[in-house]
C-alpha cells in the first residue's frame, strides 16, 4: 500500500469523480484509476462503486476512508513536525498560552526571552484553555505551551514554573472579607464568576465546591479575566483565581480559602517531543528565568 494510493482515494471521495481527481493532483486519469484498482486489489475489497453517474463508496470504502484520513492526517503532522529540524525553521519556537498566563506571566517572559535570545522567534497562539495546548502540544502542533494543573495532575513531560494557590475575590463590603480564611461551605449561597469550562480554574473551583456538598450558582463565564474582576467590585458576585493574577489589584478583598487550592504553572511539551538544538536553548532560558530573584519577586507578592 503506497502513500500516493491512499491520496488519490481521499480525494476521489471528496469529488467524487476522477478526471476531476486527476486534474487537481496534477496527474492522467488513467493513473488515478489504475492505482485505485490496485489499492482494491491489495485489499481485496470493492471501495468504490463505478455503477452509478458519480462516484460513490462502497460501505467497505467508506470504513476504509476512516482510516486513510487518519493515516494522511499522522503524515502531515510528521511531516510539520520535522521540519523545526531544517535549518531554515531552527529559528521558530511554536508557543501556547491559555487566557490566565496572557496578561500576567507571559509579557515579563516574552520581554526578557527576546532580550536574551533575538535570533529566535516566538510563534504565540492564544488557546481556550491548558488541555488545548496539551492537545496542540501532543499533536506535534505547538514546541512547548504553559498549562496549569493540580499538583497531582503533573506529568513528566513538563517543566514546573511556579507553585501558587487560589484565591478567593469577594466585593469588599461582603460579610465574608472579615474571615482571614473563608471555608468552602460558608460560599454554598453565592452567586460564583467563572471562566469557561475546561478551564482549570471552572474545574477546580466545581469540584471543590461539589466536594462540600454543593453545586456552585454560576451567573457568568467568560474568558475575560478583567471581566470577572469588575463583576467582582462591582459586587455581582465572587470568583476564585490565582494569586499571581489578583496580587496586585485593590478594587476588591482578597481571602485564603479553606481548604486551598493549589496550583501548578508548568512548561508542558508532547510525550513524544525529540528536543531540537533550538529547543535545548529554550530550556535553558526557562530554567534560569525561573531561578532569578526578580521572577519570585514579581510574581510572589501578596
Amino acid at each position: 500500500m503506497e502513500f500516493r494510493q491512499l491520496e488519490y482515494f481521499v480525494t476521489i471521495s471528496e469529488l467524487e469523480n476522477f478526471t476531476r481527481t486527476a486534474e487537481v493532483l496534477h496527474v492522467s486519469q488513467p493513473s488515478v484509476t489504475k492505482a485505485i484498482k490496485s489499492l482494491e486489489g491489495e485489499l481485496k475489497l470493492t471501495l468504490i462503486d463505478r455503477s452509478q453517474k458519480h462516484v460513490q463508496l462502497t460501505e467497505e470504502g467508506r470504513t476504509f476512508l476512516i482510516h486513510a484520513q487518519r493515516i494522511m492526517r499522522d503524515v502531515q503532522a510528521a511531516y510539520q513536525d520535522m521540519q523545526r529540524f531544517h535549518s531554515e525553521a531552527r529559528g521558530t519556537i511554536r508557543f501556547g498560552i491559555p487566557p490566565m498566563v496572557e496578561g500576567y506571566l507571559f509579557p515579563d517572559f516574552f520581554t526578557k526571552f527576546r532580550a536574551a535570545y533575538p535570533d529566535i522567534t516566538l510563534d504565540v497562539q492564544e488557546l481556550s484553555d491548558s488541555m488545548e495546548v496539551r492537545e496542540q502540544a501532543d499533536l506535534g502542533e505547538l514546541d512547548f505551551g504553559i498549562v496549569l494543573a493540580s499538583p497531582e495532575d503533573t506529568v513528566e513531560n513538563e517543566f514546573l514554573i511556579m507553585k501558587d494557590e487560589m484565591g478567593l475575590c469577594l466585593p469588599k463590603e461582603h460579610a465574608l472579607a472579615a474571615y482571614e480564611r473563608v471555608p468552602f461551605d460558608r460560599l454554598r449561597h453565592e452567586k460564583f464568576i467563572m471562566q469557561q469550562p475546561h478551564t482549570f480554574q471552572y474545574r477546580s473551583v466545581f469540584d471543590c465546591c461539589t466536594q462540600h456538598g454543593f453545586t456552585p450558582d454560576i451567573v457568568l463565564a467568560t474568558s475575560q479575566l478583567k471581566t470577572i474582576k469588575q463583576l467582582v467590585a462591582n459586587g455581582t458576585g465572587i470568583s476564585i483565581l490565582p494569586k499571581f493574577v489578583t496580587h496586585g489589584e485593590k478594587i476588591f478583598a482578597r481571602r485564603d480559602t479553606d481548604p486551598a487550592i493549589d496550583i501548578h504553572i508548568s512548561l508542558y511539551w508532547g510525550s513524544h517531543k525529540t528536543f531540537s538544538a533550538i529547543d535545548n536553548r529554550f530550556m535553558d532560558f526557562m530554567r534560569h528565568y525561573t531561578d532569578t530573584p526578580d521572577f519570585k519577586k514579581h510574581f510572589f507578592q501578596k
